[in-house]
């Protein structure tokens, strides 16, 4: 019966191992910078400069910068920056504190509303050298690799659109 319980013990360690280097794998993958190459809005493909963007997570920050001068007559700019993490092969993050541009050159207005409130949780898929993060209600997917990002929302902003973004990693890929 002991020899039951220390086998147990050192599996029940094993596995708690495994999955801590797989939290440090995907948190290795995570880390960068990004540069926002595209984003479809369900109806059209944007590209720089009417769009233009980085994403940048690294030692449990997140830090998100958007520009959107798609419609001449209200642009719009978003900085965001925030806390996250890695744990049980799962990444939570959220925004902190938040700064929402709207107008156009002559005329411009901001708010400080976070675009949601309490952590947000994505369970991970490591494969190889990428990672696929999926959110629990499954209306965000991200796949992150070595190259960059795209990431995927069903619901995203005031009108629930489709929007898919693509990011290509800026900063060397830690291997």
């Amino acid at each position: 019966m002991r020899y039951l319980l220390i086998i147990f013990l050192f599996i029940q360690n094993f596995f708690l191992l495994a999955d801590e280097n797989v939290d440090k794998e995907i948190i290795k993958i995570i880390n960068g910078m990004y540069e926002l190459e595209s984003w479809f809005d369900g109806d059209n493909l944007h590209k720089p400069p009417k769009v233009a963007g980085r994403w940048s997570y690294f030692d449990g920050q997140v830090i998100s910068i958007i520009h959107n001068r798609v419609d001449n007559n209200n642009y719009k700019s978003v900085v965001r920056w925030g806390n996250g993490s890695v744990k049980d092969k799962t990444f939570r993050y959220t925004y902190i504190e938040n700064l929402n541009i709207n107008g156009t050159h002559k005329s411009s207005s901001f708010n400080t509303d976070l675009p949601f409130k309490n952590m947000r949780s994505f369970r991970v898929i490591l494969k190889n050298k990428e990672i696929k993060m999926v959110s629990e209600n499954k209306n965000q997917v991200w796949i992150i690799n070595e190259k960059g990002m795209v990431y995927n929302d069903k619901e995203w902003g005031e009108n629930k659109i489709f929007v898919e973004r693509k990011w290509k990693r800026i900063t060397a890929y830690d291997d």
